[in-house]
């Protein structure tokens, strides 16, 4: 599966009640997982070479904060955390992430991404705006880091 076509993470509950992950494609296909948002984001991470611990690190250090950060997978793809529905259990994860680059407009409590189709978050248009400042510093934060390495390619 190439990860970088990848439009929104979004939770949903399978046929039997379950956490499970709706994955949109930028074509506007989906496919389901049968796991929840936070063990898709770790096989992503995993298959990518990548240390979820790690990348949660050094987002919380570059951020300064620890809840609801963005993920990074690289310059080009960042993914924002938005409310996406209400958690009934205690592990029920109500967050789902949807790829900076895939987003055309947002307002209060809904995102229209670049294929027309329109998400309805819990999320407001501050919240929002919030997440994709700290999406642009993340940015910047992996291209500065990244041309530190750059003699390691050559």
């Amino acid at each position: 599966m190439n990860y970088f076509l990848i439009s929104a993470l979004i939770p949903c509950y399978s046929s039997n009640g379950e956490n499970s992950t709706c994955i949109l494609l930028r074509d506007g296909s989906r496919f389901y997982k049968e796991c929840s948002i936070k063990k898709s984001i770790q096989q992503m991470l995993y298959h990518l070479h990548l240390d979820p611990q790690a990348v949660k690190h050094w987002t919380c250090e570059v951020i300064g904060t620890k809840l609801n950060t963005p993920l990074i997978i690289d310059n080009d793809t960042i993914f924002l955390p938005v409310k996406l529905r209400k958690g009934i259990g205690k592990q029920d994860g109500c967050f789902g992430y949807i790829n900076t680059k895939d987003i055309q407009s947002y307002d209060t409590h809904s995102i229209l991404l670049c294929n027309g189709e329109t998400l309805s978050t819990l999320s407001p248009k501050s919240y929002v705006q919030k997440k994709q400042y700290d999406a642009k510093l993340l940015r910047y934060a992996y291209i500065d880091q990244k041309k530190q390495y750059e003699f390691m390619w050559k």
